[in-house]
């Protein structure tokens, strides 16, 4: 019941804000130019997603035809070709967030957050073969049995590549 209220609640929010925006924008600029920007973002936003997204399905395909992992080809691209539809849509709020995305320290950092979302919510195996497999460093447990080093618990911690 709250996630159905918060995706209701959250477009007419985000189109208030989208508004307010424009309207504080037209008043400081005027309201021609105010339009005549968000015309040429939008402008800018339909061309980034003809490149963009292209270029991301050629990685993706690549990443999968070399054996590797797709997932980070996969996340990278699909967060880019989200940095080109908020700037395809009108409005400044959603113009600085795609515009944010393109920044590739940014994009990065998004990318990690939608990955470990991604890997909480597949299941391990799913995770592995999207994501690659996790690395895990291993030590011997405090309490060794040196005379049967076959039974010694191994403790370790899961570590994520770089």
């Amino acid at each position: 019941m709250r996630i159905a209220a918060i995706a209701l609640v959250t477009p007419v929010l985000l189109a208030v804000a989208e508004l307010a925006l424009l309207l504080a924008v037209a008043h400081l600029i005027g309201i021609g130019w105010a339009l005549l920007i968000l015309l040429a973002t939008s402008a800018i936003g339909a061309l980034l997603i003809r490149r963009v997204g292209p270029r991301a399905w050629r990685r993706f395909r690549s990443a999968i035809d070399s054996g590797q992992s797709p997932g980070t080809e996969a996340t990278n691209g699909l967060l880019a070709l989200t940095a080109a539809a908020l700037i395809a849509f009108p409005g400044y709020l959603s113009d600085l967030v795609g515009a944010l995305l393109l920044i590739p320290p940014v994009r990065a950092l998004a990318a990690r957050g939608v990955k470990a979302v991604a890997v909480r919510r597949l299941s391990p195996d799913v995770a592995g073969q999207v994501f690659g497999p996790r690395t895990v460093r291993v030590r011997r447990s405090h309490t060794a049995d040196t005379d049967n080093p076959a039974d010694t618990p191994l403790e370790g911690d899961i570590v994520e590549p770089r």
